[in-house]
Order: structure tokens, then sequence, then C-alpha cells
């Protein structure tokens, strides 16, 4: 019972794209399939008395259920060849024997469509269209034979009235079903392949938006976020600030320490920072130790952010192999002005760092005297 449950969970999350059918399962599933159709027309074949079609239904079963074991190789090429042959010369067979009275040939048409999503969605094929052109000219002739063959075996199936309709009714059914079932299995496909496509679309945005060491936005992310942010301004006047901040003597700490020890402390610094940011704030690791924040408030605000900021980070410290780090920081402030570009914003924020850097450090500055210029 627990079995079926996880085999049904299983299908479940193929269904919504949450688990992929892997080559594997696609063959093994298609396998079975073919052996339990082969199973069902030895039957048939025993009630209208031809026990050498019989005996090829059983032998084709027994093939098909022993080609399982291949799909552990990954012997899907030669799986499909063996598939190919196997339906066709079944077709072939039925022909010589009833003409398409039986409508065994509705399997060539099936045959066709099967390949073509075999070959398209595993991936040991390296060349699916060649190999779907040759299967598709190799059936559509065995399908053609079939229709314009006559048999003179089929006038003796008019004693077997019944069992011809049952037949017919279920070749058709069969083949419906398998048609379906193929669509179904190519339209998860599909899906699959677009939640991939997807996924790793945002894995590629990820990667070029984010800093690989502090998992901060990098240096990009953050320009996208000023252009948005001065287009806003300019036209809601909503206001907005910066803070540029820059680690205290990090080339010390790497001169001393080591580049790892270095490494800690930008994370460290990077996990502070962005406990502290508020909702709508933007955080990206500027370049090299410094550290750029997007503020949606005033000069203010963003002041009072970067002193809490400041608070947090000369809290903390940095163990590295039996070694004790203090970290401190200095961060210089600035509000954003719609005649700015830019550029102008952004230096004047590295101004007011730098004066905080020759004045004492470890410092939020929010405004340089007047006698100071830059």
């Amino acid at each position: 019972m627990d079995q079926i449950k996880i085999y049904l969970n299983y299908i479940k999350e193929i269904i919504n794209g949450e688990e992929y059918l892997s080559d594997r399962d696609k063959f093994t599933l298609i396998l079975h399939l073919c052996a339990f159709s082969h199973l069902i027309f030895a039957g048939i074949f025993l009630g209208f008395g031809n026990i050498l079609m019989m005996l090829y239904n059983l032998l084709s079963f027994l093939v098909y259920e022993s080609l399982v074991t291949l799909t552990k190789n990954k012997q899907f090429k030669l799986i499909t060849l063996a598939i190919t042959a196997e339906v066709n010369i079944f077709v072939l067979l039925v022909t010589l024997a009833y003409g398409s009275s039986l409508y065994f040939n509705l399997f060539c048409f099936l045959l066709i469509p099967a390949v073509f999503y075999i070959s398209n969605s595993a991936k040991a094929f390296k060349h699916p269209f060649l190999t779907s052109i040759a299967v598709t000219a190799v059936t559509m002739a065995n399908y053609i034979f079939s229709v314009f063959h006559k048999s003179e075996r089929f006038l003796s199936l008019e004693n077997y009235h019944v069992l011809f309709v049952i037949t017919v009714v279920l070749n058709i059914s069969i083949a419906c079903i398998l048609l379906s079932l193929f669509c179904f299995m190519f339209t998860i496909e599909m899906r699959n392949s677009t939640a991939t496509l997807e996924n790793r679309t945002r894995q590629l945005k990820q990667l070029s938006s984010i800093d690989p060491l502090t998992k901060l936005a990098n240096r990009r992310s953050m320009m996208e976020k000023l252009n948005i942010s001065m287009h806003l301004l300019r036209k809601d006047k909503k206001v907005f600030s910066l803070i540029l901040g820059d680690i205290d003597d990090f080339k010390k700490v790497n001169d001393t320490y080591g580049h790892d020890c270095g490494d800690k402390v930008l994370v460290m610094v990077a996990d502070t920072i962005s406990s502290q940011m508020r909702e709508g704030d933007f955080v990206c690791r500027w370049g090299g130790e410094e550290i750029l924040i997007l503020v949606n408030g005033n000069i203010e605000a963003a002041k009072s952010l970067g002193d809490r900021i400041l608070n947090k980070i000369c809290s903390s410290e940095v163990n590295h192999e039996g070694n004790t780090v203090k970290v401190t920081m200095t961060f210089g402030v600035a509000q954003a002005n719609e005649s700015f570009r830019i550029e102008d914003f952004i230096q004047q924020a590295d101004n007011r760092l730098y004066y905080g850097k020759t004045h004492g450090k470890c410092q939020v500055v929010a405004e340089i005297p007047n006698s100071v210029n830059y």
C-alpha cells in the first residue's frame, strides 16, 4: 500500500512539474505497455486459431520485458531500434495474414509520434530529426503496403464475427489510448523543459545581480535601482538617500590575518547590514570593502539607519584561527536632489565618507563643515 502511495505521489509530482520523468522511466513504461499489448494480441490470435501469430506475440511479450533490463545501461537507441523493427514486422505479418481488415496497421501511425517523442526527449539521440524521418519513411511504406495488400485469409474471419468486431474496437481503442498517453507525456515534457529553462534563467539572473561572496546585490543591480529611484524622485517627488560605507583598516586585516579572514569580515558586515534593512531599502556591495545602501527616506532617516548599523557592527567581532578581530566602519550619507546626476549624488556621499575617514573613522557623516572643500 505504501509503495502504491509513493508511486501515485510520484505521478502527481510529474503532472505538477515538480518532478521529472527520467529517460529510463519513459522507456520502462513504453516497454511494459508494448509487452502488455502483445499479451492481449496473443489471446486474440488464439481465438482466431492462428497459432503462429499467437506464438509470435508471446515471443514479442518476452522480448519487450527483456528489453527493460537494457534501460539500466541506458541503451535507448538499441531499444528504439528494437521497438521500431518489432512494430513494423508485426504489422507486416498481420497484413500478409489478414490484410488491413483488423486495423493493426493503426500502430504504424502510433509508432511515428512515439519515436518522434522518444528521440526528441531522450538525451541519447544526437540527431532526433533524422531518426524520426527514417522511422517515418519505413513505417509509412509499411502502412501503404498494408492498405493495398489483399489477403484471402480475410474471408475466414467471417466465422469469428464477434471476435472480429472486438479486435477492431480494441485496436482502435489501444491506438487512441497510447496516442493520448504520448501526447500527455510530451506535454509534461514540454512543461518540465519550460520549468527548467525558467529556473536556469532565474539562476543566471541571480548570478548576474548577486555578489558571490557576500550574497548582497552587486553594483549593476544598484545602478538599476538608482535609475528607478531617480525617475520616481523627478516624477513623484519620492525622496531617497544614500549611505556609502567603507570598512576601516580593511587592508590591515588582510595583511595581518590573511584574505580568508578578510572574507569573513566582509560576510559579517554584509549580514549585519542586511539584518538592519527596512522594507523598501536596498543594499549592495559597491566594490572591494565598500557597501552602498539606498534608503527610502530623507537624510535624517538615512543618518539614523547608519548609526544603528554602525552600533551593530562595532558590537560584533570575527573569530579566525584563534584570533578575535574587531571591525568598525565609516559611512557617508547624502540625500538625492532631482537636479543631481546619479554620479554627483554618489560622489557627495563619497566625499562625506572620505571626511569621516580622515577625521577619526568609525562614524556616520551626513554633513561636512563649510570650511572643508573637495
